[in-house]
């Protein structure tokens, strides 16, 4: 039954995460309107770093870290599970909940992508990690799918400007950070629907449905109603206003907010066939970002490369984060 498959996924995904070591947590970054985030990270950042001197200087050459914010859809656990293993053997991980999504909550009224990011900023550097203290030298790489690269690039600029936190690499998946009315009306076409909101943020089952089939390569020709059900009220149907919110919210190019390059090395990866934001994207987001900005299209791949081609993904992601030197252009992955 549609009950017992999602419930076996969530607890799968679940110990994929424990597995590779993180653990739950939660963190008020702003009490004054109630902002609670809720995340998984090693314990390591959850613990304040050695006082002597000796392991102080250990200290320093402890792991980076690496930030995966999720987009719109299930629990990010779904969303970034084929990824933690092999990223956790390199780095210290974070994995937040975007407020309003899942257990995340907040009084405040901003919806926008920029609340986020000043709400994820307040995380990394307002002591709420006590193993990633202020001065610490580590570098924060920043990695965003959908919705949450749209967060991660002001992520990146916040972290540097407000917060002097050292921001390594930046990566940014499937997410067209430079959008326009006609591109939302375009995406909602190609999917079917009246809006991008249904799209985004499903009302109903129907929906859902339409939403997996635009996201995936090859979606499954049968997808039980039983499962959606369960599915949509698990992960979908809880605070659809406040996500349809979020929808509109989101940064586009028509409203002042300019994409300009980042300071950091940063990589663009698409998936071939996305119906949702179609590759082309890709390649004018390099043109904004400019020649530190690097395309990488995973092939035969929709909206979720990192689910549907994760081993190829996570070489490409790997390398990216590994490398020592910066290697510009636009290639496909192979």
């Amino acid at each position: 039954m549609g009950f017992g498959v999602v419930s076996l996924m969530n607890a799968m995904f679940r110990h994929m995460f424990t597995s590779a070591g993180l653990r739950p947590a939660s963190a008020t970054v702003d009490a004054g309107d109630d902002t609670v985030i809720h995340f998984w990270a090693h314990p390591s950042l959850l613990q304040p770093p050695p006082s002597s001197s000796a392991a102080a200087s250990e200290s320093e050459q402890r792991r980076p870290v690496v930030l995966l914010i999720h987009g719109f859809g299930p629990d990010p656990t779904w969303q970034w599970a084929p990824q933690v293993g092999p990223l956790s053997r390199h780095f210290d991980l974070v994995v937040p909940t975007l407020l309003l999504f899942g257990a995340s909550s907040t009084r405040a009224p901003a919806r926008s992508d920029a609340f986020q990011a000043a709400a994820l900023a307040a995380l990394l550097s307002g002591g709420h990690l006590p193993g990633l203290a202020a001065g610490d030298r580590r570098a924060v790489h920043v990695v965003g799918t959908d919705y949450g690269g749209l967060v991660a690039y002001r992520l990146a600029g916040e972290l540097v400007e407000r917060h002097r936190q050292q921001v390594g690499k930046v990566v940014l998946c499937n997410c067209d950070a430079w959008r326009s009315a006609e591109d939302d009306a375009a995406v909602a076409a190609r999917a079917g629907v009246a809006e991008v909101t249904e799209l985004l943020a499903p009302a109903d089952t129907r929906a859902l449905r339409r939403r997996w089939a635009a996201c995936t390569y090859r979606p499954s020709k049968y997808v039980p109603e039983c499962f959606l059900r369960d599915l949509f009220k698990k992960h979908f149907a809880d605070k659809r206003e406040e996500k349809a919110a979020l929808v509109k919210g989101m940064t586009n190019g028509e409203g002042g907010f300019q994409l300009t390059p980042l300071p950091q090395e940063v990589l663009i990866i698409w998936g071939e066939f996305d119906q949702i934001f179609p590759v082309d994207k890709a390649y004018k987001m390099k043109e904004k970002l400019g020649e530190k900005a690097t395309v990488k299209v995973i092939p035969k791949t929709g909206h979720m490369p990192q689910l549907e081609e994760l081993k190829l993904f996570n070489r490409v992601l790997l390398d990216f984060l590994l490398q020592s030197s910066p290697s510009n252009g636009s290639t496909a992955a192979k």
